[in-house]
């Protein structure tokens, strides 16, 4: 039976990924992100069709024309007390992370982007409100992604590395951030390495793969309690420490500060920091981690591009 041609590469770096270790000697890099989605949530109050249901424990039903002001209170909780503990946990730990910014949430709490800004944290854009973007025409993604850098841009004062989106690429995508001068991007779970993408849109550009695994929206389903979420991420960081597999490895941690931020499961985060302090994992924004990558495989990024947008 013959197979059908594809673009998608099932090969990937193989059996024989490339031999180096991170800064300080380490065998795995650990990305921490904070997704700050908490206000650009889809909601009624911000003339959405329906309020989002990403937030809270309790199972909601979908009332298109009536706002559900508890389910607004639960993203609240993320921007007004859990974004904060998650700042003083990672500075007690003195550790940076690499923040997915939504750009209305940042509009909304100046205090959170510079806080941010404040403690060295790397900025990306992960939209202008927490939507997805699945389907749209070029044009119409352009226009949102170039929204989105813009207004992040302004809020920070710094421009954002990459960008990542709720529910992943269009056809066009990669070229579209590639011109719009972003570093690398986020939109892939295929490895545990950064590579090119492919089949994707033709820019080469660098691509850090994020992890659905190791995130605090476990909490929701699998993860009942902060030991038991501390738990599947210490034993990530272990089985990476001492698989077989020659070769680096990145390990993500996906964080929502209305989750991770609740006293109940921010003990989760604190424990991960401390076992993967004293296992001697380096700890970096994904900036950082791609720039080695580029460093000690020799590769070549694809050339920066400023100004307007290109054509996909």
């Amino acid at each position: 039976m013959s197979v059908p041609s594809t673009t998608r590469d099932f090969v990937g770096y193989g059996e024989h990924p490339p031999e180096f270790r991170w800064p300080g000697a380490s065998r795995v890099a650990v990305s921490l992100v904070i997704n700050v989605e908490d206000g650009a949530e889809r909601s009624i109050a911000r003339g959405g069709p329906a309020d989002d249901l990403g937030a809270h424990w309790i199972k909601h039903p979908v009332h298109p024309t009536v706002r559900n002001l508890t389910l607004e209170s639960a993203f609240e909780y993320g921007s007004r007390a859990g974004i904060w503990r998650v700042l003083r946990i990672l500075r007690r730990h003195n550790v940076r992370a690499t923040a997915f910014c939504c750009a209305t949430a940042l509009e909304q709490n100046a205090q959170i982007a510079a806080a941010l800004v404040r403690d060295g944290h790397e900025i990306a854009d992960h939209g202008y409100n927490w939507d997805t973007h699945a389907g749209l025409a070029p044009d119409e993604e352009r226009a949102l992604i170039t929204a989105s850098r813009d207004s992040i841009a302004g809020s920070t004062g710094v421009p954002p590395t990459s960008w990542y989106s709720r529910d992943g690429l269009n056809r066009g995508t990669r070229d579209i951030l590639a011109a719009a001068g972003f570093m690398y991007e986020s939109n892939s779970f295929n490895d545990d390495l950064p590579h090119f993408g492919t089949g994707m849109g033709a820019s080469a550009l660098p691509v850090l793969p994020y992890a659905g695994d190791t995130n605090d929206s476990g909490l929701f389903t699998q993860f009942p309690t902060a030991t038991a979420f501390a738990g599947h991420l210490c034993g990530t960081l272990d089985m990476m420490l001492t698989d077989s597999r020659s070769g680096p490895s990145v390990m993500n941690v996906g964080l929502h500060p209305r989750l991770i931020g609740r006293p109940a499961y921010a003990t989760a985060l604190d424990t991960f920091l401390s076992h993967a302090s004293k296992n001697s994992a380096w700890i970096a924004t994904r900036s950082q981690i791609i720039e080695a990558w580029l460093l000690n495989t020799r590769q070549v990024p694809a050339p920066a591009r400023s100004g307007d947008l290109g054509t996909p």
